[in-house]
């Protein structure tokens, strides 16, 4: 049996600085390797314990990052071990073979969006709307996939805000995210678990294991076929559960290191 780990990556595996606090103590800067690195700023950290196991699973292939960041967000990051012969990015709007984006997933997608809620033009309309009434610093379009918006310090009003938000989501057709400063909004049809099937299947897996810390990887953990999500982040703040979706007993950083033990031991060792 061929299992490969999908996994998402902020807040999961990588960790900012303020996502580290989520955890009691953190790490020390030893222990840290960066691994988001634009110009002189970095934005992300790996544990030591992280980057050995991820090398591992890298270089038997059986990792397969699931992020919503952006192609150009994916691929500054400086990830160890060989590069995964997959990786969903987008939130499921891309699939990277070889580093590639695949134009056969592009299409089906598109295909699957064109029959979803609400256009992209009208949610960005009400996304710059927003904007403007609200408080958000800045709105953003990954593509003409989905939108986020930011604020530079986050603040009560954001959470709830962001339940309004997601009421005029449901009616739309479009999903509500709050990750951290950001509130995302996306499609209800663009999910990471299709790509992620779509990936096994490429690969030849006939089992996925998976992990993840926000809304945007619940259908993921769902569709997997074991999962794990840390002590933290918005799954863990709304109570979710699955019959065979674990918890960390741990979080911040340290809970990245607990899922990569349970990836690896689901692995055999990382070996595929």
């Amino acid at each position: 049996m061929t299992t490969v780990v999908a996994t998402d990556l902020d807040g999961t595996v990588i960790f900012s600085e303020k996502a580290m606090s989520h955890g009691p103590v953190r790490p020390a800067d030893e222990d840290l390797v960066p691994v988001d690195v634009d110009g002189e700023r970095i934005y992300a950290y790996m544990t030591t314990s992280v980057v050995r196991q991820w090398t591992g699973l890298a270089d038997a292939g059986v990792v397969v990052p699931a992020t919503t960041r952006s192609v150009e967000q994916y691929q500054r990051l400086r990830l160890p071990g060989q590069r995964p012969p997959s990786a969903v990015v987008c939130n499921g709007a891309r699939l990277l073979v070889g580093g590639e984006s695949d134009a056969g997933w592009e299409r089906h997608v598109r295909r699957r969006l064109a029959d979803s809620g609400a256009s992209f033009d009208t949610v960005w309309q009400e996304a710059q709307r927003w904007r403007d009434q609200r408080g958000f610093d800045a709105v953003r379009a990954v593509e003409d996939f989905f939108i986020y918006l930011t604020v530079k310090q986050r603040e009560p009003w954001l959470s709830v805000f962001a339940e309004e938000a997601a009421e005029w989501g449901r009616v739309n057709g479009w999903r509500v995210s709050l990750q951290g400063r950001k509130l995302y909004l996306l499609p209800t049809g663009l999910d990471k678990a299709a790509a992620v099937a779509h990936a096994a299947e490429r690969l030849g897996a006939d089992r996925v294991v998976a992990g993840g810390d926000s809304l945007l990887d619940a259908d993921m953990l769902r569709a997997a076929h074991a999962a794990i999500r840390p002590a933290h982040g918005e799954l863990h703040l709304t109570g979710f559960t699955s019959p065979h979706c674990l918890t960390t007993a741990s979080a911040g950083a340290a809970a990245g290191d607990e899922i990569l033990d349970w990836y690896v031991a689901q692995t055999g060792d990382g070996r595929p």
